[in-house]
């Protein structure tokens, strides 16, 4: 036996039976993907979709309600500037990049530019009594509800399931800006902004809107205040897993670099970053649970799929008449397990 031989024999024979085992297994490295990314866009197109699915993959804006003022219920191209109310102010011709449900001042109506989207919502274009001109009931959700919302949906054949290992965590970011929002600030008229994650269980039939609330115009909720609430919506069928954006709140983690739930409209773009994690859905599953014990919910995150991004930026106007103007950019959407 050679020199060369022995001294990789005795070093084999000193070596611990740990160091050899940690070796044969090396520790899986954590993944990070990006699942949706907010893309430049040079106009609008054919991405307004008024009370229609949009496809699979595709970033549209989406009117829930149908224009009163149009043959056919769908938005026209804007000329006027809306950045005036969400903060988007557009150069050139406008109505590359806008479409309203009228083409005058004022009108709502839906923008689309570059890295950013936006909104302005004036329930004026809506009866208060819940009908349209012609004393129709008014079409969307609940009739005394208006939103126009930018989103992306997944394909059930590459959705993900974030939260299928103990270190599940989605990430999202985003600047927004809400210059105007004015309501009753009370039940039945309200503004709000907060993105929703719609988490779907495709064994049960369960869907979670998964909503961060990023803004409301309520006097009664403190910017530090802890809010978590859970309510099932009739319209989309599904049940609200509803966390404002602070410090603390156990269903939501606010990121370091990110600004706290705002209840004051502001303009120029604020930063907005959050994680959620799968003991954050656990907790607020057993939540839910315990609220509604008679659904059939799993108490897995695992088994829950996500479905699609949205922003929920809305208003009610049951009582009193509402406006609302925001504008988004850079949203990102990542996970990490």
């Amino acid at each position: 036996m050679n020199r060369a031989s022995i001294y990789f024999l005795t070093a084999l024979l000193l070596t611990p039976l740990a160091a050899l085992r940690g070796a044969e297994v090396a520790p899986t490295s954590p993944t990070h993907r990006v699942l949706f990314r907010q893309p430049e866009l040079v106009g609008f197109g054919d991405r307004m979709y008024v009370q229609a699915r949009v496809p699979a993959g595709e970033f549209a804006m989406v009117g829930w309600q149908k224009s009163p003022f149009t043959a056919d219920g769908k938005f026209l191209p804007a000329g006027w500037d809306a950045g005036a109310k969400t903060g988007l102010t557009l150069p050139g011709d406008r109505t590359l990049a806008q479409r309203g449900m009228r083409d005058v001042a004022g009108a709502t109506t839906a923008q689309m530019a570059g890295d950013a989207v936006g909104a302005y919502l004036n329930s004026a274009d809506l009866s208060g009594s819940g009908t349209d001109a012609q004393g129709r009931p008014l079409p969307g959700s609940g009739g005394f509800k208006m939103m126009v919302t930018p989103q992306i949906r997944f394909a059930p054949e590459s959705a993900v399931r974030p939260f299928r290992t103990e270190n599940g965590r989605l990430n999202l970011s985003l600047d927004l800006q809400v210059p105007v929002a004015a309501c009753g600030e009370k039940k039945g008229s309200l503004a709000y902004v907060n993105p929703v994650l719609l988490l779907v269980d495709p064994q049960r039939g369960v869907k979670i809107s998964y909503v961060v609330d990023l803004f409301s115009r309520r006097s009664t909720a403190g910017p530090r205040k802890v809010i978590q609430h859970i309510a099932h919506d009739g319209p989309t069928k599904s049940w609200m897993i509803q966390c404002n954006l602070v410090p603390g709140n156990p269903w939501v983690e606010m990121g370091k670099d990110s600004e706290v739930f705002q209840t004051a409209p502001w303009r120029g773009w604020r930063h907005f970053s959050c994680s959620v994690t799968r003991a954050h859905v656990l907790a607020a599953l057993k939540a839910l649970r315990k609220q509604q014990p008679e659904t059939n919910c799993s108490l897995d995150p695992a088994d829950f799929q996500l479905s699609s991004f949205h922003l929920n930026a809305e208003l009610t106007f049951e009582t009193a008449p509402a406006e609302l103007g925001w504008s988004m950019r850079r949203a990102l959407l990542t996970l990490d397990e």
